[in-house]
């Protein structure tokens, strides 16, 4: 027979997994960047770059073809609040994120999760409840862990509608949200502890660093 702890801990893990595969195949970020162009690339890491500074870029400091490039391919979000890249919203989507230089705007719950660890700093989120409305205060350690105590502060749920959208800013993000542990969860919908939706975004944006730092590297050379 399993102890049952070990068998929660085998089921939380199953459960991210799982939550990471169905959130890579809704979207491809990872292996469309991987699939670009080395000057889109380079494009991509200086908006994120920026976005990390909590400082918007400017599209005219940005080689245009490379950026229509990841327009196109979603990996960047022109709107008429300026250039947003996952997991950075231009716009208030009602989840800010305040890094040590400001305070951004996170896509979804589970983006705003992923700040700190790429962002290597200590983040707080502020957001409401998608039900209530309650207000929901997390604190993000630079790692992308929580505390015991943060830990439980609050869900995240993935609501599965069939909108279909050519950008994820308008259809999947916005089905993920945080959710105070007074309300039931949504049907047709599932849900992950702060710890499993830190560790999914964590993964997911993990290309982030290895990309930043491949940039810096070659920016660095004479």
């Amino acid at each position: 027979m399993i102890p049952s702890v070990l068998k929660s801990r085998s089921d939380t893990k199953t459960q991210v997994i799982d939550g990471l595969a169905r959130l890579r195949a809704a979207f491809p970020l990872e292996q469309r960047i991987r699939d670009a162009t080395p000057a889109v690339r380079a494009t991509y890491a200086q908006v994120l770059a920026h976005w990390l500074r909590a400082m918007p870029p400017s599209t005219c400091a940005l080689n245009t073809d490379a950026l229509n490039a990841l327009v196109q391919m979603d990996a960047v979000v022109a709107d008429e609040y300026g250039l947003g890249c996952y997991p950075f919203s231009t716009h208030d989507t009602g989840i800010r994120v305040t890094l040590p230089n400001g305070t951004v705007h996170a896509m979804c719950a589970i983006d705003a999760l992923a700040i700190a660890r790429l962002a290597r700093a200590r983040t707080s989120i502020d957001a409401a409840c998608a039900s209530c409305g309650t207000a929901v205060a997390i604190q993000v350690e630079e790692n992308g862990g929580l505390d015991h105590e943060q830990a439980e502060a609050a869900r995240v749920i993935w609501q599965h509608a069939g909108d279909a959208y050519t950008s994820a800013s308008l259809g999947l993000c916005r089905h993920i949200r945080f959710l105070c542990n007074a309300c039931p969860v949504p049907e047709a919908s599932e849900h992950f502890t702060l710890p499993q939706a830190a560790a999914i975004g964590n993964a997911f944006f993990g290309f982030q660093t290895a990309l930043l730092a491949a940039h810096a590297l070659a920016a660095a050379k004479p």
